[in-house]
């Protein structure tokens, strides 16, 4: 044989490559191996060896997956070994000498046998076409596996031989497998199919499925053309399938949705099926399938959903009402009622009517789309409500408010739990019906209510319970962190009894801000603090106190102050005037929160403020101008004067006892005339001029009765009208008998004073002109001593006199006696000044 040149250089370069492969071998410092092979079942034991050359002298050692290990053993003086338990992955062995760049290793693979393959299953879509059949692999092999579909024919009496198809895997299902393999013959042809897996570790073969294409041919689904509704059902109509003669029908709400109900085939068309037993004004999904017939081929797939609603009906529960009571003087009430379920209201609730029957206003209705009306006046009534729509109104829900006042429930508590849920308990109340002779009978049923604190009106929600519950969990409208209060009421046929709880919450933290405060108010050393409330987000549970702080300007505590949740403001008192830092905090029971936004700078004034000590400097110097005006005009004689008079002639009636007087008791001593010294004016009689004399007589005792005041002459014997300045006194003794009772009285009422003034023009003598004008008492003003007292007679005193003219009592200059006329009081009738 002759090889070409190009044919030698070939093998030359093979050999020369496969020693340089020897070479390299043998140039390893070790290799590794199994004592099962680098294939193995997951969960296996087996021993991994790694054996060195003999140039190896340094240490040994064997990694798993680049990891150290020092579980190894010596095997012999070349070789070590490993124990592996129960293996579960893929595992890379590797051995290292010491020294040597070069390491050996081995990589082990794991996985499971391929499990048999079950439920399989053929359909033919439609009368014609491909079968398709598909099983289930069973579990994953962590393997390369492959699945087969083999198919056998029998045509008459001749079979065919097995022909494989290849499986795919779904998608959506990992385990499911399906293959598609042709038809040809009549439709009782018969075959046998069967389904295997196979990897390296082993195959599997599942049992074999004979069929006939009559037995797996499977309809095409049917269309829903149309779906007919009444209040209570549905009749279902399918477009007509050929060859089908069987029809299912199944539906299900399309709220939620719910669960899908199916509806057997029965007797009558194909083509359409009623389904009754249906909720009023509900939407509901339809489909539907066929087969055609009993013994022949399969039900089709469902058919794609069609929905409509049945109708409306009237609604069929009454509405559960409850109502609040406004501390208003109409006694207005809130009334509240829940909504009805999609299910009790049977439609459209388009609103509600509201009737009051009230003992005093009579009726009235009112209508509302709302599920609550406020302000309706109601002293004494009887409110009914109805839901509405459209076929009419739900059965009346009836409330009379208000209703007595009976027994209510004790030891109402409340108890929180973890999953945002609330315990009420409590026990029944203590008498009830007869027994306890009240009338109200026994408890029909508690109601609980319950709201966020301070919105009743917006959050109000209550629950209605049997005569014989005596505790409840609520946690429909409860939200963590909210601050709720409510009450527990016992029913009764005429009468409630009420017990009410407060501050409970489900979770609860300190708060996450403080309140809002006001500009503080300083009264002196007082300063009121006000606020509002912490905003319903950040209290985050109940708030119990608030906390006011206070520091001065060096930064020390002056005080802190607890108040209670429900107070609204606070007064400090006693604070020494500075500069002070006011912040105040929130807490829950669970702590206190931060401080308010922001603080306050305060300085209390004191109770001698500035201000103060202003105000009374300035009404002092006012008082003190003031004084000095009126006393430069206390200065003028005249003024002064006139002043004098007018005070004096607004004196009380005072009524002395002339017989104390010192004159009458010179009078009664000497029992003879007196000479009484009368100056008319300073300016008309001088020293060195000599007095006139007036005569004073004395009546003897028996004379009284026949004098007449009214007709009175001159003691001294002048002639009354002559022109002589005279002064007529008439003295009562000190003893006078009452003899006549108009003389007594004369002299009880009055004594007479009068006196002629000489006048430099006319000539005339003033006189008194009766004894029924007006009296006053006249005290003595200014007294002049014109001679020393040891001189005989008696001194002439100064005194104002009466004005004449009663419309000016200014206007005439006023009349001055000197002398010492001493009287310990006189009573003065001026009506002759007057005239």
């Amino acid at each position: 044989m002759a090889y070409s040149p190009h044919g030698w250089w070939s093998i030359l370069i093979g050999i020369t490559l496969l020693c340089a492969i020897g070479s390299s071998r043998a140039d390893k410092p070790c290799t590794a191996s199994s004592s099962i092979g680098d294939l193995v079942l997951l969960g296996s034991s087996f021993q991994v060896f790694c054996t060195y050359q003999a140039s190896c002298r340094a240490s040994k050692s064997m990694h798993i997956d680049k990891k150290k290990t020092q579980k190894i053993q010596p095997y012999n003086s070349t070789t070590i070994f490993l124990n592996v338990t129960n293996i579960s992955k893929n595992t890379t062995y590797t051995c290292l000498c010491e020294g040597e760049p070069e390491p050996c290793g081995l990589d082990i693979d794991t996985g499971y046998t391929p499990d048999l393959p079950e439920n399989v299953t053929c359909v033919q879509k439609g009368p014609v076409g491909e079968v398709m059949c598909t099983w289930r692999r069973g579990r994953e092999t962590h393997l390369t596996t492959t699945s087969e579909l083999w198919v056998r024919a029998v045509f008459g009496n001749s079979t065919s031989g097995s022909v494989s198809y290849p499986g795919s895997g779904s998608r959506s299902d990992p385990g499911l497998v399906s293959a598609n393999f042709p038809v040809s013959g009549s439709a009782q042809t018969e075959y046998s199919v069967w389904a295997s897996s196979s990897n390296k570790l082993g195959s599997a073969v599942s049992t074999t499925l004979n069929f006939t294409l009559d037995h797996i041919v499977q309809p095409l689904p049917p269309d829903v053309s149309q779906v007919e509704c009444w209040s209570l059902g549905c009749n279902v109509r399918v477009e007509e399938a050929q060859g089908a003669q069987l029809l299912e029908v199944q539906q299900r709400t399309a709220q939620g949705p719910g669960p899908w109900i199916l509806h057997p085939h029965t007797a009558g068309s194909v083509w359409n099926q009623s389904i009754v037993s249906l909720q009023p004004y509900t939407k509901y999904e339809f489909q539907a399938r066929v087969r055609l017939s009993h013994r022949r081929g399969i039900w089709s797939d469902w058919s794609q959903p069609a929905s409509n609603w049945t109708q409306e009906e009237a609604p069929a529960k009454a509405l559960d009402v409850w109502y609040t009571t406004s501390n208003s003087p109409n006694n207005s009430i809130t009334l509240y009622w829940k909504r009805l379920s999609h299910t009790e209201a049977r439609g459209e609730i388009r609103g509600y009517k509201v009737i009051v029957h009230d003992t005093l206003a009579g009726k009235s209705e009112r209508n509302t789309s709302i599920n609550h009306i406020s302000g309706l006046p109601c002293s004494r009534c009887d409110v009914t409500v109805y839901a509405l729509n459209s076929r009419g109104s739900s059965p009346p829900a009836r409330v009379t408010i208000p209703l007595r006042a009976a027994q209510p429930p004790q030891n109402v508590m409340c108890r929180n739990h973890s999953n945002h849920s609330v315990t009420i308990s409590w026990r029944r109340p203590v008498t009830a019906g007869a027994a306890s002779g009240t009338g109200d009978g026994a408890v029909s049923g508690y109601l609980l209510e319950w709201f966020p604190v301070g919105r009743q009106v917006e959050k109000l929600g209550w629950k209605r319970l049997g005569p014989n519950e005596t505790h409840t969990v609520i946690s429909d409208n409860i939200k963590p962190f909210e601050c709720y209060e409510g009450a527990v009421y016992a029913l009764y046929e005429q009468a409630v009894g009420r017990a009410q709880f407060e501050d409970f919450y489900t979770l609860e933290l300190v708060p996450s801000a403080g309140p809002s405060v006001h500009q503080p108010v300083v009264e002196g050393d007082k300063v009121t603090v006000s606020w509002s409330e912490v905003p319903q987000e950040h209290r985050r549970g109940c708030v119990i106190n608030y906390t006011i702080y206070v520091k001065n300007s060096e930064g020390k505590d002056v005080g802190n102050y607890v108040c209670r949740a429900s107070e609204r403001s606070f007064t400090i008192r006693d604070l020494p005037p500075e500069y002070y830092r006011l912040w105040m905090t929130a807490s829950t029971a669970s702590g206190q929160g931060p401080r308010a936004g922001h603080s306050f700078i305060i300085k209390p004034q004191s109770l001698l403020s500035d201000s103060w000590i202003y105000t009374m400097v300035l009404v002092g110097i006012t008082s003190f101008l003031v004084f000095f005006v009126l006393l430069c005009l206390y200065q003028v004689s005249s003024l002064r004067r006139r002043v004098s008079t007018l005070v004096h002639c607004l004196m009380p009636d005072i009524v002395p006892d002339p017989a104390n007087s010192k004159w009458a008791k010179e009078c009664a001593k000497e029992k003879g005339e007196l000479t009484l010294h009368l100056y008319l004016s300073e300016s008309s009689v001088s020293e060195e001029e000599e007095p006139d004399t007036v005569e004073v007589q004395e009546l003897p005792e028996g004379s009284w009765s026949s004098w007449n005041p009214a007709q009175r002459t001159d003691i001294s014997g002048t002639p009354e009208g002559a022109i002589h300045p005279s002064l007529h006194l008439l003295f009562m003794p000190q003893q006078i008998p009452a003899t006549d009772p108009s003389t007594t009285a004369y002299f009880q009422s009055s004594y007479l004073k009068s006196f002629s003034q000489e006048s430099g023009s006319s000539g005339q003598t003033q006189d008194s002109q009766g004894t029924d004008m007006t009296v006053d008492y006249i005290s003595t003003h200014i007294l002049e001593g014109r001679e020393e007292k040891e001189e005989e007679g008696l001194d002439v005193m100064g005194f104002f006199s009466c004005p004449q003219n009663p419309l000016s009592p200014f206007m005439n200059p006023l009349v001055s006696f000197g002398g010492k006329l001493t009287l310990d009081a006189v009573r003065i009738d001026c009506s002759e000044f007057l005239d």
